[in-house]
C-alpha cells in the first residue's frame, strides 16, 4: 500500500507538472479569459445589489446554511466554512465567482489535451471553449444569487476535476487511488448543487469520447471499453449513494429536518402524464431550437450537428472495437442537457443549465477543430460571434438586476418614511407592518429579464399567509430599517381592511388600524 501511495503521489506530481506547462504554453489562453471575464462580470464586482434570498444571508447567515442543509445542499455550507466566509460580503463572493469560474473554464481545456492528446486542430477550441462557456446567459440567472455566487462556481470546478481524476484510473491506468480524490470532489460538488449530476455526466461523456480519439489509450478490445463504462457507472452511483447518505447523516448529526423543496420539483406522480409530457418536449424545443432566444441560442443545433459528424469520422478512423460504445456515448452527450427534464418531468430553471452550458460550448468550440483551414477559421468568427453575443445578453441581464434593486432601495426608502411617520401620528413605538398587493420594478420595453432576473422584493412571495410582507420586511432590514413581522391573524385583518384603501403612492394608501401599519401597494391581494 506504501508503494501505491508513493505512485499515485508521483503521477499527481506529474499532472500538476502538466498543468504548470500547460498553462504557461497558453498565456494567451488566460489573457483573453481574463478580459473576458472582467467584460461579462466586472458589473457583479463594481455594481451593488443583491438578489432574492441573499437578503437572508445579510441579516443571519446561520440561519441560511442551516436551511441549506435540510435541501442537503451541504457542499454549499462546508465551501463557506473552509473559506472562511463566516459573514456573507458581497464583494468577495463575487470576486471569487469569478476566479473559480475562470479557473473551470481554463482547466477543461487543459482536460482537453489530456483525453485527446496533443493535437494541432485543437489550437483554436482551447480560446473558444472558455469565452463561449463563461457567456452563457444562463449562469447569470444562477450567479444572479450572490448568496452562493462562488460555491457554485466552485462546485463546477469540483465537478470537472472529479471526471479528471476518474479518467486517469480508468483510461490511462494510473494508481486506483485516484478514486478518492474523484469521489469526494463529485460528492462535494453534488451536496452544493444537485443538478450538478447532470454536468458530471456530461463531462464524463466528453472525456470517453476524447479518450477513445487518443493513441496513448491503449484499450483495444470491446471488453475493455465495456468495462471501461461499466466502472464510470458505478462510480456515478456510488457517488450519489454517498451523496444521499452524507446529506442525511449530516442532517442527524445537526438535529435538522429536510424539507421537500427537491421533491417538489419531481411531477410525474404529481402532476398529470400529459402535462408533464408537454413540460419536457418544451424544454427540449428551448434547448434544442433555441425557443427562448434570451437563454437558448439557435446555433446549438447546427453546433451540435457538425461536431457530432466530426466526433464520429474520428472515432471510426481510431478502427477500435469499442465503436459501438462511443456512438451510445455521443447520442447520451447530445441528449445531456435534458437528462433531468426527463427525470423531473418537466423543464429545467434556467440556474440549473449546466449541461447546456457546458455542451454547446464544446459543440461550438469542437466545430474549429475542421481539418480544413478555412472552414476551421470560419467557425472560429461564428463561436466569437455567439459569444459575443450571448456576452452582451448576460451583461443586459446583470443591468436588469442592478437597476431592480436600486428602485427596490429607493421604493424602500419612501415606504419607511411614510411608515414611521404614520406610527409616530398614532403614537405607536413597536408596531407590525403589512404589505398588501405588490408591486414590480419599472423597466423599459426592450429590459431583458429573466426567471428570476427582473423580479422585486415587493413582489416575491405573493402567495404566502401575509403576501410579501416578510421577504420586503427582510429587504429593509439590510439597508437598517427597521420593522416587526406580522401574525398570521394580523395579515388577515390588515388585508380585509385594505379594500377600499387607495394604493400607493396614494395619500391614504398607508394606514394605522388596531396598532398595525398597513401599506397597500397594488388593488390585486
Amino acid at each position: 500500500m506504501r508503494k501505491e501511495c508513493s505512485v499515485f503521489g508521483t503521477e499527481i506530481r506529474k499532472s500538476a507538472e502538466r498543468f504548470f506547462s500547460f498553462a504557461k504554453s497558453h498565456k494567451g489562453v488566460i489573457s483573453i479569459l481574463a478580459l473576458w471575464l472582467l467584460f461579462l462580470y466586472g458589473v457583479r464586482i463594481f455594481y451593488y445589489d443583491i438578489s432574492i434570498d441573499s437578503e437572508a444571508a445579510l441579516s443571519s447567515q446561520q440561519e441560511l446554511l442551516d436551511s441549506w442543509l435540510t435541501i442537503d445542499r451541504f457542499g454549499l455550507v462546508f465551501t463557506k466554512k473552509l473559506f472562511f466566509m463566516s459573514r456573507f460580503v458581497p464583494y468577495v463572493s463575487n470576486f471569487l465567482m469569478i476566479l473559480a469560474l475562470g479557473c473551470s473554464a481554463f482547466f477543461f481545456d487543459f482536460c482537453v489535451e489530456e483525453w485527446r492528446g496533443k493535437d494541432s486542430r485543437y489550437r483554436m477550441f482551447f480560446y473558444i471553449f472558455p469565452i463561449a462557456y463563461v457567456s452563457a446567459p444562463c449562469l447569470a440567472e444562477q450567479f444572479f444569487f450572490t448568496l452562493q455566487s462562488f460555491e457554485i462556481a466552485w462546485a463546477g470546478l469540483l465537478c470537472m476535476a472529479a471526471v479528471y481524476c476518474f479518467s486517469r484510473w480508468l483510461f490511462y491506468q494510473e494508481s486506483f487511488l485516484w478514486i478518492i480524490p474523484g469521489t469526494v470532489f463529485m460528492v462535494w460538488s453534488f451536496g452544493s448543487y444537485q443538478a450538478f449530476a447532470s454536468l458530471f455526466l456530461s463531462v464524463a461523456l466528453v472525456s470517453f469520447l476524447l479518450s477513445y480519439q487518443n493513441p496513448s489509450v491503449r484499450l483495444q478490445e470491446k471488453k475493455s471499453w465495456l468495462f471501461c463504462c461499466l466502472k464510470y457507472v458505478t462510480v456515478f452511483c456510488v457517488g450519489l449513494l454517498l451523496y444521499v447518505m452524507a446529506g442525511k447523516i449530516i442532517r442527524l448529526s445537526s438535529g435538522i429536518e429536510a424539507t421537500d423543496y427537491v421533491n417538489n420539483m419531481y411531477f410525474w406522480n404529481s402532476t398529470d402524464f400529459r402535462a408533464s409530457l408537454r413540460s419536457v418536449l418544451s424544454d427540449c424545443a428551448r434547448v434544442y431550437l433555441g425557443y427562448w432566444p434570451e437563454f437558448f441560442h439557435w446555433m446549438f443545433a447546427p453546433a451540435m450537428l457538425i461536431c457530432s459528424l466530426l466526433l464520429l469520422r474520428r472515432g471510426r478512423k481510431m478502427e477500435r472495437n469499442g465503436f459501438p460504445f462511443y456512438v451510445a456515448a455521443l447520442a447520451l452527450l447530445v441528449l445531456s442537457p435534458v437528462f433531468l427534464s426527463f427525470i423531473s418531468g418537466s423543464h429545467q430553471p434556467l440556474r440549473g443549465q449546466f449541461s447546456y452550458v457546458f455542451v454547446f460550448a464544446f459543440f461550438l468550440a469542437g466545430m474549429t477543430t475542421l481539418t480544413r483551414k478555412s472552414l476551421a477559421i470560419l467557425c472560429c468568427l461564428a463561436g466569437v460571434f455567439v459569444s459575443l453575443q450571448q456576452g452582451q445578453r448576460m451583461t443586459q441581464l446583470f443591468h436588469t438586476a442592478f437597476v431592480t434593486y436600486n428602485q427596490d432601495k429607493a421604493l424602500a426608502a419612501s415606504l419607511y418614511e411614510r411608515i414611521s411617520q404614520t406610527a409616530a401620528d398614532a403614537g405607536l413605538e413597536e408596531y407590525p407592518v403589512v404589505f398588501v398587493g405588490t408591486k414590480s420594478a419599472n423597466f423599459t420595453e426592450d429590459a431583458r429579464k429573466g426567471e428570476m432576473i427582473g423580479a422585486s422584493f415587493f413582489e416575491w412571495d405573493a402567495s404566502s399567509y401575509c403576501g410579501s410582507t416578510n421577504r420586503i420586511i427582510d429587504f429593509c432590514d439590510t439597508l437598517g430599517y427597521d420593522m416587526e413581522k406580522p401574525t398570521q391573524e394580523q395579515a388577515s385583518f390588515a388585508q380585509a381592511q385594505a379594500v377600499s384603501m387607495p394604493v400607493w403612492p396614494a395619500a391614504g394608501s398607508v394606514q394605522q388600524m388596531n396598532g398595525i401599519v398597513i401599506i397597500k401597494l397594488s388593488d390585486a391581494m
